[in-house]
């Protein structure tokens, strides 16, 4: 990268934080005002009335610092289709923000996350074809690529939603996966996902200076939902100003998954033990990791450490992955090794929870 590029990215991220940061306090009174709280429940670990519309601050801290780049500074081509991104970003912001508010029925919630995932793939951002690791095969999605992205933002969307439980954790691993894409994207030379992903960083971080434990604001759907697309959409923006990519996006989708596996894995096991219970699979429960994790007594800060630095592990074996591509140095082998390793680790420890808790619920159930 030129310096110029580092000093805009540092440029990026902290404006977003601060815009985020600055934000965050005006939300507070109002939603104090107007009583926009949290609805509690026994799903929920506060005991309180907290703010939810945190989100609005950090999609806002984001938003405002991309048209900064792309019309005030014109880094970002006015006639570029990644603009298109930004309109998706905004409409899935504001249907989270309708859901805060309203609840929106769950088939109108995934009608309009379809109707944003198309404005993100017509932005470009798609997933072209998946490289197998270990194989020096790959697979070209052709035309189910448009369909096959806007299911990969769908789910990615609602996995950041399902994991917002505890202070500071979907905030926290969005951060980590937002840092690890764009260390992905420095590595690779493509300075508008380098940009886009420190801006989500930047804020990110403005946001969890008031969501950290014990939270003053939540981010609620309007936050998580546009995280998840946001996170989705990274590693497949593809540099029309920069030819000279190393990798092009066929080959993130693995990296992809790696880094959001946390999230990933507690979706799918939500999903399978809603199907094994004959219930929806947009059903709430208290089954989530953070909730097992609770049950076995560990304190938030407890399971907020645990969980990002899981996700840090994750992102770290997806950018030696990347490293590996262009390196010299390191077999391209090597980096497939590690990623599938990080996937056994994560995998292995949703396993070890599951089975110690369902121990735990027969020796409670004996008593």
């Amino acid at each position: 990268m030129q310096v110029s590029t580092i000093h805009i990215t540092f440029f990026s991220a902290l404006l977003s934080a601060i815009m985020s940061a600055v934000l965050v306090p005006l939300i507070l009174r109002l939603s104090h005002r107007f009583g926009w709280y949290d609805v509690m429940d026994y799903r929920k670990v506060h005991t309180e009335d907290v703010p939810r519309l945190g989100g609005v601050a950090l999609f806002w801290g984001f938003f405002v610092c991309q048209l900064v780049l792309a019309f005030g500074l014109g880094i970002i081509p006015l006639s570029s289709p990644l603009l298109f991104l930004l309109v998706g970003f905004l409409f899935i912001h504001l249907l989270g923000l309708v859901d805060d508010f309203r609840n929106i029925p769950a088939l109108g919630k995934l009608l309009g996350q379809i109707a944003a995932g198309v404005f993100v793939v017509i932005g470009g951002a798609q997933i072209r074809g998946i490289e197998l690791p270990l194989a020096s095969s790959a697979l070209d999605f052709s035309i189910w690529a448009g369909p096959i992205t806007v299911f990969w933002l769908i789910s990615i969307s609602n996995a950041i939603n399902l994991i917002d439980g505890v202070d500071g954790l979907a905030g926290g691993i969005s951060l980590i996966a937002a840092a690890s894409m764009g260390i992905i994207h420095v590595v690779n030379g493509n300075v508008i996902g380098v940009l886009y992903s420190f801006t989500l960083v930047g804020a990110a971080a403005g946001f969890l200076v008031f969501n950290h434990p014990k939270a003053r604001i939540f981010m609620g759907d309007s936050g998580s939902l546009f995280l998840g697309f946001a996170l989705g959409s990274l590693l497949f923006l593809e540099d029309p100003g920069f030819a000279g990519i190393h990798l092009t996006s066929r080959a993130f989708l693995l990296p992809s998954i790696t880094i959001l596996l946390l999230p990933i894995f507690d979706t799918v096991a939500s999903i399978l033990r809603r199907i094994r219970q004959g219930r929806p699979i947009h059903s709430p429960d208290r089954e989530h990791l953070h909730h097992k994790l609770l049950d076995f007594g560990f304190s938030v800060r407890y399971i907020l450490l645990l969980e990002c630095s899981i996700t840090a592990i994750s992102g770290a074996a997806a950018v030696f992955w990347a490293v590996s591509r262009i390196s010299d140095r390191i077999p391209v082998v090597a980096g497939e090794i590690v990623m599938v390793c990080s996937w056994v680790f994560v995998g292995g420890f949703f396993v070890l929870v599951h089975f110690l808790n369902s121990r735990r619920k027969r020796l409670a159930e004996a008593e």
